[in-house]
């Protein structure tokens, strides 16, 4: 009976370290699979934020509200409540109070877009912040949020 034991131990161990084996080597792979989820679910909330941007910028010639939308180039949301703004020069033919107003509205719908299409979440302290935005011209910054409070953007110009 010893014997069966100790054969019985062995076989028992020989299994669990080959159970290990196979869960290590199926683990490995959810790692790149999480990834690649995030990375889909960035590129789907960036495809409906440039949705949202060519929607304001059909709606500047009809609604003041909108106006300036054209002077965007492209939203990129990078991370998590960060964003990317590529814009044109005329957007310095608005005055600063007037394209920080722009920016503030196009976080507003940034957040709302995310939001409404389950991409990412925001506590309503969150929202109240902003999303943190860096606005580029030609590679070059020229505005970017303040430190503690992402709505007011520091312009360089």
């Amino acid at each position: 009976m010893h014997k069966i034991s100790q054969l019985t131990l062995t076989l028992v161990a020989s299994l669990g370290m080959a159970g290990a084996t196979t869960v290590a080597i199926n683990a490995a792979p959810t790692l790149p699979v999480a990834q690649a989820a995030s990375n889909e679910n960035l590129a789907l909330a960036n495809r409906n934020i440039a949705d949202y941007l060519a929607d304001c910028q059909q709606y500047e010639s009809s609604d003041k509200q909108f106006r300036g939308f054209t002077s965007i180039k492209q939203i990129t949301y990078t991370n998590k409540h960060t964003i990317k703004v590529d814009v044109n020069d005329d957007l310095f033919q608005l005055s600063k109070a007037r394209r920080s107003l722009l920016i503030d509205t196009m976080q507003n719908g940034v957040i709302g877009t995310l939001m409404d299409n389950g991409l990412a979440n925001f506590s309503q302290a969150a929202v109240q912040k902003g999303c943190k935005t860096t606005i580029y011209l030609n590679g070059q910054v020229i505005g970017r949020s303040a430190t503690n409070n992402y709505r007011q953007i520091n312009w360089s110009k």
